[in-house]
């Protein structure tokens, strides 16, 4: 919702009405154009901290209020089915690593294969370069040399598929090992997850779950934020959106605070409307005075300043008849004036009138 406020003094013009006689002047002020806006104060850095896997809540760390530093501990949970994933993990592991040793039975058994399959290798490779020697000697028959070279190459293959299938055996070995460590690693550290610590320096402002009730990765369970500094999260109305930008003033009133004025900035603008209520979502800064205590969560109501009109000629709205009329003193017909913006309690004057003009209800 656009409208026009005062600006001098702009506490006035914002939030206040002032008591009128029956007679005044056409007088000249600073009209300042505002978009209306409502929304939340909350701590910077607000953060909702989840609990990675599901699990009880075994002890609080921390109270609400408390200051806690980047890897502080918050909340520790207990999961069985945890611990339970660590240790088939570890023992996976431990089977990984006994069947990669070289010197363990798996392999030792290959190599042993290997071993055999070189010694028959070499000795059908000898019988065969002595009948293929022999044959050209004509002291051994075709079917005497035959057979050792069907034997040779035998032993070779056999040799062959040994020294294969140790290397392969090896190479698969070791690629279980490791998968075994990284997901041992992996159980581990989602075991040292259940002790949720805080990622910034900050407040806790909320903690949801109490000491034994189960908590998951769908659920916060506390809320973590900066402990001094706050910024306000609005809903403008999608109609407006387009006339903001960043760096556009801003005047707040807090709900708690109704009788102190708050100033800040347009800092980010969210480019999606919420089909729900028609809005869009604006953070901009917001200046607490030192000493003052704001919670997270605090309503707040907002006047974004999107342009100003300078030294304008104005009056009051309770003058201004319909028809866009006013009863000016020594006139006997009301006369019509031209009218620009306005806002709840002044009308600006284009035309018709002039500021020494007396002008009467």
């Amino acid at each position: 919702m656009k409208y026009f406020i005062l600006a001098i003094p702009i506490s006035l013009a914002l939030f206040s009405c002032s008591k009128k006689g029956s007679s005044t002047h056409p007088e000249r002020r600073d009209l300042t154009e505002a978009v209306y806006a409502s929304g939340k104060v909350f701590p910077k850095n607000d953060y909702k901290v989840f609990a990675k896997l599901a699990g009880y809540v075994e002890e609080i760390h921390v109270h609400v209020g408390d200051s806690v530093k980047v890897g502080q501990p918050l909340l520790t949970v207990r999961s069985e089915v945890t611990q339970i994933n660590v240790d088939a993990a570890k023992n996976q592991l431990n089977l990984a690593q006994k069947n990669a040793d070289e010197n363990g039975a798996l392999i030792s058994a290959l190599k042993q294969d290997v071993s055999s399959a070189k010694s028959k290798y070499e000795l059908d490779s000898v019988n065969y370069i002595r009948y293929s020697n022999l044959l050209k000697q004509n002291a051994a028959s075709q079917l005497q040399f035959d057979q050792s070279k069907v034997q040779y190459e035998s032993s070779r293959a056999i040799y062959q598929r040994a020294q294969s299938n140790l290397s392969s055996t090896r190479d698969r070995l070791k690629t279980e090992f490791t998968n075994a460590k990284l997901q041992f690693d992996a159980q581990s550290s989602n075991h040292s997850d259940y002790t949720i610590t805080s990622a910034v320096n900050g407040k806790v402002y909320d903690i949801i779950p109490k000491t034994g009730e189960l908590v998951g990765p769908q659920l916060p369970v506390l809320e973590i934020g900066d402990a001094s500094s706050f910024e306000v999260e609005l809903s403008v109305d999608e109609t407006d959106i387009a006339q903001l930008s960043r760096g556009q003033n801003i005047v707040y009133t807090i709900d708690a605070y109704k009788d102190k004025e708050f100033k800040g900035v347009v800092e980010e603008e969210y480019p999606r409307i919420s089909p729900g209520n028609k809005t869009s979502r604006v953070i901009s800064s917001v200046e607490i005075p030192n000493g003052l205590r704001v919670f997270s969560g605090m309503s707040v109501e907002a006047n974004i300043v999107i342009s100003e009109k300078k030294n304008i000629l104005v009056i009051p709205r309770e003058y201004l008849l319909p028809g866009k009329m006013v009863n000016v003193k020594g006139k006997d017909e009301p006369v019509k004036v031209q009218t620009g913006v306005s806002d709840l309690q002044y009308v600006e004057i284009l035309g018709g009138i002039t500021e020494s003009d007396e002008i009467i209800k």
